[in-house]
Protein backbone atom coordinates (compact mmCIF):
# COMPACT_ATOMS: atom_id res chain seq x y z
CA UNK A 1 0.00 0.00 0.00
CA UNK A 2 2.89 2.32 0.88
CA UNK A 3 4.51 1.70 -2.52
CA UNK A 4 1.21 2.41 -4.25
CA UNK A 5 0.85 5.72 -2.38
CA UNK A 6 4.38 6.76 -3.37
CA UNK A 7 3.67 5.85 -7.00
CA UNK A 8 0.46 7.93 -6.99
CA UNK A 9 2.30 10.94 -5.54
CA UNK A 10 5.00 10.65 -8.21
CA UNK A 11 2.40 10.46 -10.96
CA UNK A 12 0.63 13.56 -9.60
CA UNK A 13 3.90 15.49 -9.41
CA UNK A 14 4.75 14.46 -12.95
CA UNK A 15 1.33 15.56 -14.21
CA UNK A 16 1.72 18.98 -12.54
CA UNK A 17 5.23 19.56 -13.88
CA UNK A 18 5.72 22.19 -16.57
CA UNK A 19 5.64 20.42 -19.95
CA UNK A 20 8.74 20.89 -22.05
CA UNK A 21 9.14 21.51 -25.76
CA UNK A 22 11.57 19.65 -28.03
CA UNK A 23 15.18 20.55 -27.22
CA UNK A 24 17.28 22.57 -29.66
CA UNK A 25 20.88 21.42 -30.05
CA UNK A 26 23.12 24.20 -28.65
CA UNK A 27 25.67 23.62 -31.41
CA UNK A 28 23.20 24.30 -34.25
CA UNK A 29 22.86 27.80 -35.65
CA UNK A 30 19.36 28.69 -36.77
CA UNK A 31 16.92 31.24 -38.02
CA UNK A 32 13.60 30.81 -36.20
CA UNK A 33 10.21 31.87 -37.54
CA UNK A 34 7.34 32.73 -35.21
CA UNK A 35 4.18 31.75 -37.10
CA UNK A 36 1.39 33.69 -35.43
CA UNK A 37 -1.60 32.30 -37.36
CA UNK A 38 -0.65 28.69 -36.66
CA UNK A 39 0.91 29.25 -33.25
CA UNK A 40 4.26 27.58 -33.92
CA UNK A 41 7.98 28.30 -34.10
CA UNK A 42 9.94 26.68 -36.91
CA UNK A 43 13.72 26.34 -36.49
CA UNK A 44 15.66 26.37 -39.77
CA UNK A 45 19.27 25.15 -40.00
CA UNK A 46 22.14 26.58 -42.08
CA UNK A 47 21.23 23.87 -44.61
CA UNK A 48 17.97 25.83 -45.03
CA UNK A 49 15.77 23.02 -43.69
CA UNK A 50 13.24 23.01 -40.84
CA UNK A 51 14.84 20.73 -38.26
CA UNK A 52 12.41 21.32 -35.36
CA UNK A 53 8.97 22.84 -34.70
CA UNK A 54 7.56 24.08 -31.41
CA UNK A 55 3.80 23.96 -30.96
CA UNK A 56 2.91 26.89 -28.71
CA UNK A 57 0.18 26.90 -26.08
CA UNK A 58 -0.72 30.61 -26.13
CA UNK A 59 -1.28 33.47 -28.57
CA UNK A 60 2.31 34.71 -28.75
CA UNK A 61 2.85 37.61 -31.15
CA UNK A 62 6.58 38.20 -30.67
CA UNK A 63 9.83 36.70 -29.45
CA UNK A 64 13.45 37.60 -28.92
CA UNK A 65 16.69 35.83 -28.05
CA UNK A 66 17.89 36.70 -24.56
CA UNK A 67 21.04 34.59 -24.92
CA UNK A 68 22.19 31.73 -27.14
CA UNK A 69 20.16 29.36 -24.95
CA UNK A 70 17.23 31.52 -23.81
CA UNK A 71 14.28 32.81 -25.80
CA UNK A 72 11.50 35.11 -24.58
CA UNK A 73 7.92 34.85 -25.93
CA UNK A 74 5.21 37.48 -25.41
CA UNK A 75 1.75 38.28 -26.74
CA UNK A 76 -0.36 41.41 -26.99
CA UNK A 77 -3.36 39.74 -25.33
CA UNK A 78 -1.33 37.87 -22.70
CA UNK A 79 -0.61 38.96 -19.14
CA UNK A 80 2.59 36.96 -18.93
CA UNK A 81 5.69 36.55 -21.07
CA UNK A 82 7.72 33.35 -20.73
CA UNK A 83 11.43 32.65 -20.85
CA UNK A 84 12.29 29.25 -22.35
CA UNK A 85 15.57 27.38 -22.43
CA UNK A 86 16.32 26.19 -25.95
CA UNK A 87 18.57 23.27 -25.00
CA UNK A 88 15.92 21.70 -22.76
CA UNK A 89 12.64 23.20 -24.01
CA UNK A 90 11.79 24.03 -20.40
CA UNK A 91 10.21 27.20 -19.06
CA UNK A 92 12.71 29.05 -16.87
CA UNK A 93 10.75 32.14 -15.77
CA UNK A 94 7.53 34.08 -16.23
CA UNK A 95 7.24 37.86 -16.55
CA UNK A 96 4.22 39.83 -15.33
CA UNK A 97 3.80 42.17 -18.30
CA UNK A 98 0.02 42.80 -18.33
CA UNK A 99 -1.88 42.85 -21.62
CA UNK A 100 -0.48 45.00 -24.40
CA UNK A 101 3.10 43.75 -24.89
CA UNK A 102 4.22 44.99 -28.32
CA UNK A 103 7.98 44.41 -28.42
CA UNK A 104 10.84 42.92 -26.39
CA UNK A 105 14.53 43.69 -26.60
CA UNK A 106 17.37 42.01 -24.72
CA UNK A 107 20.70 43.69 -24.04
CA UNK A 108 23.31 42.04 -21.82
CA UNK A 109 21.46 41.13 -18.61
CA UNK A 110 18.57 43.53 -19.28
CA UNK A 111 15.24 42.62 -20.87
CA UNK A 112 13.06 45.54 -22.00
CA UNK A 113 9.37 45.02 -22.78
CA UNK A 114 7.21 47.72 -24.39
CA UNK A 115 3.49 47.85 -23.63
CA UNK A 116 1.10 49.54 -26.08
CA UNK A 117 -1.87 49.56 -23.70
CA UNK A 118 -0.07 50.94 -20.66
CA UNK A 119 2.29 53.12 -22.76
CA UNK A 120 5.27 51.98 -20.71
CA UNK A 121 8.65 50.33 -21.08
CA UNK A 122 9.57 47.85 -18.35
CA UNK A 123 13.00 46.56 -17.39
CA UNK A 124 13.26 42.95 -16.16
CA UNK A 125 16.09 40.64 -15.22
CA UNK A 126 16.33 37.06 -16.50
CA UNK A 127 14.58 35.74 -13.39
CA UNK A 128 11.45 37.69 -14.41
CA UNK A 129 11.75 40.35 -11.69
CA UNK A 130 10.60 43.85 -12.59
CA UNK A 131 13.46 46.29 -11.94
CA UNK A 132 12.09 49.55 -13.33
CA UNK A 133 9.17 50.89 -15.34
CA UNK A 134 9.06 54.15 -17.28
CA UNK A 135 6.35 56.09 -19.07
CA UNK A 136 6.79 56.30 -22.84
CA UNK A 137 4.78 57.91 -25.62
CA UNK A 138 1.64 56.54 -27.26
CA UNK A 139 2.08 52.85 -28.20
CA UNK A 140 5.81 52.19 -27.72
CA UNK A 141 7.04 49.47 -30.03
CA UNK A 142 10.43 49.20 -31.78
CA UNK A 143 13.51 49.43 -29.52
CA UNK A 144 17.27 49.38 -29.97
CA UNK A 145 20.33 50.13 -27.81
CA UNK A 146 23.19 52.38 -28.90
CA UNK A 147 25.71 54.53 -26.98
CA UNK A 148 24.39 53.21 -23.64
CA UNK A 149 20.91 54.50 -24.41
CA UNK A 150 17.64 52.74 -25.22
CA UNK A 151 15.82 54.24 -28.23
CA UNK A 152 12.07 53.61 -28.29
CA UNK A 153 9.73 54.37 -31.20
CA UNK A 154 6.18 55.28 -30.18
CA UNK A 155 4.07 54.01 -33.06
CA UNK A 156 0.95 56.14 -32.49
CA UNK A 157 2.87 59.25 -31.56
CA UNK A 158 5.31 61.70 -33.08
CA UNK A 159 8.13 61.19 -30.61
CA UNK A 160 11.04 58.81 -30.18
CA UNK A 161 11.81 58.30 -26.48
CA UNK A 162 15.41 57.96 -25.31
CA UNK A 163 16.20 56.34 -21.95
CA UNK A 164 19.35 55.31 -20.14
CA UNK A 165 19.87 51.57 -19.80
CA UNK A 166 18.35 51.92 -16.32
CA UNK A 167 15.23 53.58 -17.86
CA UNK A 168 15.93 57.15 -16.81
CA UNK A 169 14.47 59.51 -19.41
CA UNK A 170 17.18 61.28 -21.42
CA UNK A 171 15.53 63.03 -24.37
CA UNK A 172 12.82 62.96 -27.02
CA UNK A 173 13.11 63.36 -30.78
CA UNK A 174 10.38 64.46 -33.13
CA UNK A 175 9.57 61.73 -35.68
CA UNK A 176 6.68 60.94 -38.07
CA UNK A 177 3.57 59.20 -36.79
CA UNK A 178 3.38 55.42 -37.46
CA UNK A 179 7.14 55.00 -37.49
CA UNK A 180 8.43 51.47 -37.02
CA UNK A 181 11.70 49.61 -37.50
CA UNK A 182 15.10 50.75 -36.21
CA UNK A 183 18.68 50.13 -37.27
CA UNK A 184 21.96 51.55 -36.02
CA UNK A 185 24.34 52.38 -38.86
CA UNK A 186 27.62 53.70 -37.45
CA UNK A 187 26.75 57.12 -35.95
CA UNK A 188 23.26 57.17 -37.42
CA UNK A 189 19.86 55.81 -36.45
CA UNK A 190 17.73 54.69 -39.41
CA UNK A 191 13.98 54.73 -38.95
CA UNK A 192 11.27 53.21 -41.15
CA UNK A 193 7.50 53.17 -40.86
CA UNK A 194 4.06 52.37 -42.16
CA UNK A 195 2.77 55.88 -42.70
CA UNK A 196 -0.62 57.06 -41.55
CA UNK A 197 -4.09 56.96 -43.10
CA UNK A 198 -4.10 57.29 -46.88
CA UNK A 199 -0.42 58.32 -46.97
CA UNK A 200 1.81 55.23 -46.75
CA UNK A 201 5.40 55.93 -45.80
CA UNK A 202 7.85 55.88 -48.70
CA UNK A 203 11.17 56.63 -46.99
CA UNK A 204 13.67 55.56 -44.37
CA UNK A 205 14.80 58.54 -42.32
CA UNK A 206 18.41 58.92 -41.17
CA UNK A 207 19.08 60.68 -37.86
CA UNK A 208 22.30 61.67 -36.14
CA UNK A 209 22.76 59.61 -32.97
CA UNK A 210 24.55 62.54 -31.37
CA UNK A 211 22.08 65.33 -32.06
CA UNK A 212 18.82 63.74 -33.22
CA UNK A 213 19.00 65.91 -36.35
CA UNK A 214 17.47 64.51 -39.55
CA UNK A 215 20.38 63.91 -41.93
CA UNK A 216 18.50 62.63 -44.96
CA UNK A 217 16.02 60.15 -46.39
CA UNK A 218 16.25 56.96 -48.42
CA UNK A 219 13.46 56.20 -50.90
CA UNK A 220 12.07 52.71 -50.23
CA UNK A 221 8.37 52.63 -51.13
CA UNK A 222 6.24 51.54 -49.70
CA UNK A 223 6.08 51.00 -45.94
CA UNK A 224 9.71 50.12 -45.13
CA UNK A 225 9.14 48.65 -41.69
CA UNK A 226 12.17 46.48 -40.94
CA UNK A 227 15.90 46.52 -41.70
CA UNK A 228 18.97 44.35 -41.26
CA UNK A 229 22.67 44.80 -41.97
CA UNK A 230 24.02 42.18 -44.37
CA UNK A 231 27.36 40.38 -44.23
CA UNK A 232 28.61 42.76 -46.95
CA UNK A 233 27.94 45.81 -44.75
CA UNK A 234 24.95 46.97 -46.77
CA UNK A 235 21.53 47.63 -45.24
CA UNK A 236 18.57 45.58 -46.44
CA UNK A 237 15.07 46.98 -45.90
CA UNK A 238 11.76 45.22 -46.40
CA UNK A 239 8.91 47.37 -47.69
CA UNK A 240 5.88 45.46 -46.61
CA UNK A 241 3.41 47.46 -48.72
CA UNK A 242 5.14 46.54 -51.99
CA UNK A 243 6.70 43.18 -50.99
CA UNK A 244 10.12 44.56 -51.96
CA UNK A 245 13.59 44.17 -50.48
CA UNK A 246 15.92 47.13 -51.00
CA UNK A 247 19.71 46.88 -50.79
CA UNK A 248 21.16 50.19 -49.59
CA UNK A 249 24.74 51.37 -49.13
CA UNK A 250 25.89 52.63 -45.73
CA UNK A 251 25.72 56.16 -47.13
CA UNK A 252 22.06 55.80 -48.15
CA UNK A 253 22.28 54.97 -51.87
CA UNK A 254 19.73 52.43 -53.11
CA UNK A 255 21.76 49.79 -54.95
CA UNK A 256 19.09 47.29 -55.99
CA UNK A 257 15.59 46.02 -55.28
CA UNK A 258 13.90 42.64 -55.41
CA UNK A 259 10.28 41.55 -55.24
CA UNK A 260 9.98 38.74 -52.71
CA UNK A 261 7.42 37.23 -50.38
CA UNK A 262 3.75 37.93 -49.90
CA UNK A 263 3.06 40.65 -47.34
CA UNK A 264 6.47 40.38 -45.64
CA UNK A 265 7.00 41.88 -42.18
CA UNK A 266 10.38 40.59 -41.00
CA UNK A 267 13.89 40.48 -42.44
CA UNK A 268 17.15 39.18 -40.94
CA UNK A 269 20.71 38.21 -41.78
CA UNK A 270 21.71 34.55 -41.46
CA UNK A 271 25.22 33.72 -42.57
CA UNK A 272 25.69 35.02 -46.11
CA UNK A 273 21.93 35.15 -46.73
CA UNK A 274 19.26 37.77 -46.23
CA UNK A 275 16.20 35.99 -44.87
CA UNK A 276 12.66 37.23 -45.46
CA UNK A 277 9.37 36.04 -43.96
CA UNK A 278 6.37 35.94 -46.33
CA UNK A 279 3.41 36.29 -43.98
CA UNK A 280 0.67 35.43 -46.48
CA UNK A 281 2.41 32.70 -48.48
CA UNK A 282 4.04 30.98 -45.46
CA UNK A 283 7.54 30.83 -46.91
CA UNK A 284 10.93 31.91 -45.60
CA UNK A 285 13.05 33.27 -48.47
CA UNK A 286 16.85 33.04 -48.63
CA UNK A 287 18.34 35.85 -50.73
CA UNK A 288 21.91 36.30 -51.96
CA UNK A 289 23.38 38.74 -54.50
CA UNK A 290 19.95 40.14 -55.31
CA UNK A 291 18.40 36.74 -56.12
CA UNK A 292 16.10 34.33 -54.31
CA UNK A 293 18.28 31.25 -53.81
CA UNK A 294 15.80 29.13 -51.86
CA UNK A 295 12.50 29.23 -50.02
CA UNK A 296 11.38 27.09 -47.09
CA UNK A 297 7.77 26.34 -46.24
CA UNK A 298 6.87 27.10 -42.62
CA UNK A 299 3.72 27.36 -40.50
CA UNK A 300 0.97 29.84 -41.31
CA UNK A 301 1.67 33.50 -40.70
CA UNK A 302 5.46 33.83 -40.27
CA UNK A 303 5.53 37.22 -38.59
CA UNK A 304 8.90 37.56 -36.90
CA UNK A 305 12.40 36.11 -37.29
CA UNK A 306 15.24 35.67 -34.83
CA UNK A 307 18.73 34.38 -35.61
CA UNK A 308 21.18 32.43 -33.48
CA UNK A 309 24.75 32.20 -34.69
CA UNK A 310 26.45 30.88 -31.58
CA UNK A 311 29.91 30.95 -33.09
CA UNK A 312 29.86 34.71 -33.70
Amino acid sequence: MRKLSILLVMLLLSACAQPSLPSIDPSVDFVASLNTVEGTIDFISPKQEVFETWQLDAAYTGFTLVSDDLILLYGFTLKEAVLLQLSTGKQMATFDVQEGATFAYAYNENIYIANGKENTVSLFNKEGHLLKEAAAGNYPMSMVVANDNLYVVNFKDEILSIFSLGLEEQAEWEIPNSSHGLLINKNELWLGGHGAGSKPNRVIERYSLETGKLLGEVEAPMMPINMTKGSNGHIFAVSHGSSTVYEISETGEVLSSLKAGANPFSIATFGESIVLAGYDDHYIYFIQSGKIMNKVHVGKGPFQLVVREAGK
